[in-house]
């Protein structure tokens, strides 16, 4: 018991480093498992640290997960987004490199450069650890880690916007995507906003980045009028630690869009549409009852109350029926 016990504690880490690292929920969770075995078969006296040996045991078969699903991401059709994950209102998490966008900026690294960036400034491990994890001497390990920042910092997030104006910015999207004008986005868009729209070939959807304020809007305000988006019920969402949206089609989820704030304008939005990468999302009863979802109506309401993680109050029920049918 004592050794299941030390896994659970490490538990937390392995699964952070196998999501960061592949990008998938369903591969993290199939490397936690993996692990565990790993774990459970090795001998006690052979294990001087849990921490290192696990952290090292994840990060190697995230390296073999990442190598085997190169292919398939080459023959991917349309854009490649990581699969999303729900996480709670008050979890401690690292934001700057869990959202969508930083996971999908990780993809200019190669594997190893991966690893060693996520689990030094991630994870904050030492490099002896790292060391083991990808095979590299600790000096080989410092220059990669130096060749990573440097691969991101062209493109990595220089402004870190308050959580309060990204909801303001959501609130106004919404309220202007509603009214069915492309002009009313244009104040709220960054000039080289690009959207990133993931169907993976078994949805509809673009398969080339949008780009430009001009061009995001009519896409935006065309896309939402498409026969997809029918009789469905949008909810505010904690999703890799930042409010996102997501819609539901008879408590199916078949959309989840994440926004990317610079300034005060939404510089990027990613938008996950395959059906395969919303699985984290299926069961919306349980997600509702462990008030992880918040009716749209209400957020857009009540945009400064935060209703996560707390019962929604029976009154506000009509209210937000007819938001509903306002905004649907």
């Amino acid at each position: 018991m004592e050794r299941l016990d030390q896994f659970l504690e490490h538990k937390g880490l392995v699964f952070g480093i196998a999501y960061r690292m592949t990008g998938s929920f369903t591969d993290a969770e199939d490397i936690v498992q993996e692990t565990y075995l790993k774990w459970s078969r090795t001998k006690e006296q052979l294990i001087r640290s849990p921490k290192a040996f696990l952290s090292t045991i994840a990060t190697r078969l995230s390296l073999d997960a990442i190598r085997k699903a190169k292919r398939k991401k080459e023959t991917y059709i349309g854009p490649w987004l990581p699969e999303p994950i729900p996480t709670n209102h008050d979890e401690e998490i690292d934001p700057d490199t869990l959202d969508l966008a930083f996971l999908h900026l990780l993809e200019k690294l190669n594997p190893v450069e991966r690893a060693v960036f996520l689990l030094r400034e991630s994870f904050n491990l030492d490099y002896g650890i790292i060391s083991k994890s990808v095979n590299k001497k600790e000096d080989a390990c410092r220059q990669i880690l130096k060749r990573a920042k440097e691969n991101l910092r062209s493109e990595k997030k220089k402004f870190k916007p308050d959580p309060e104006l990204k909801k303001v910015l959501i609130h106004k999207f919404l309220l202007a995507s509603s009214q069915g004008d492309p002009e009313l986005l244009l104040p709220l868009l960054r000039d080289d906003i690009i959207v990133w729209t993931d169907g993976g070939g078994k949805i509809h959807a673009a398969r080339i980045p949008i780009t430009g304020k001009p061009r995001v809007a009519a896409f935006l305000i065309r896309t939402r009028k498409h026969k997809h988006y029918k009789n469905v019920e949008y909810f505010l969402i904690k999703c890799n630690g930042t409010d996102c949206i997501i819609a539901y089609q008879k408590d199916k989820p078949i959309t989840l869009r994440s926004f990317e704030i610079g300034e005060n304008e939404i510089s990027k939005i990613h938008t996950v549409m395959n059906p395969e990468k919303l699985g984290a999302f299926t069961d919306k009863q349980k997600l509702i009852e462990n008030g992880k979802l918040v009716p749209l109506g209400l957020f857009l309401l009540f945009p400064k109350k935060d209703f996560f993680g707390k019962q929604i109050p029976l009154w506000t029920k009509p209210l937000v029926n007819v938001i509903k049918w306002m905004f649907t």
